[in-house]
């Protein structure tokens, strides 16, 4: 899926235009850090992934990021939580 591409929450912007690409990776990482209640349009999108830091890794937290990436069309192949942070394999419908 192509979209405006962002740097630290601001649109990147080349020779005065906005920096259209691939975007998956940042529609997953936007979803992953954003809480609930953050996406007027879905106010149940968001799985708040810093309240989890420094806690418990369990099956909540697997379902949690895994009903919520598939409810924003994400196809997830592979998901695996680690110390070292989340690996995450799969593509979003009709990519």
């Amino acid at each position: 899926m192509k979209d405006i591409l962002l740097k630290d929450d601001d649109a990147l912007v080349v020779r005065g235009d906005f920096l259209i690409e691939e975007s998956d990776a940042q529609h997953v990482e936007h979803l992953l850090k954003s809480k609930q209640g953050e996406w007027k349009e879905n106010p149940h999108a968001g799985i708040d992934i810093g309240q989890a830091q420094s806690g418990t890794i369990d099956r909540f937290l697997y379902r949690n990021i895994r009903v919520q990436l598939e409810a924003d069309g994400f196809i997830v192949k592979e998901l695996a939580i680690n110390e070292n942070g989340i690996d995450l394999n799969g593509a979003y419908e009709g990519v």
